[in-house]
């Protein structure tokens, strides 16, 4: 409900003092909604987390054009 680009066990990890909610169109879709059926942890940490190798062989490369508008496309995404 939150954004595009996140499913059933999603894992985020947001770089300390980068501001990041809803996108737009799932604040408007919230309107008059009563409750949800998601739950969203969040966890502040006092030092970096290091990502294991095992852990990135399930990176969803696409997950960085969930941020970009729908109909907005990117020439080449991989560096």
């Amino acid at each position: 409900m939150s954004r595009r680009g996140i499913s059933e066990g999603s894992l985020t990890i947001h770089p300390a003092g980068i501001p990041h909610g809803p996108q737009p169109e799932a604040m408007e879709a919230s309107l008059g909604m009563t409750h949800t059926t998601e739950t969203a942890v969040m966890i502040d940490t006092f030092q970096p987390l290091n990502v294991t190798e095992a852990a990135r062989q399930f990176e969803d490369d696409s997950y960085a054009l969930s941020w970009s508008r729908p109909g907005i496309s990117f020439a080449n995404t991989k560096q």
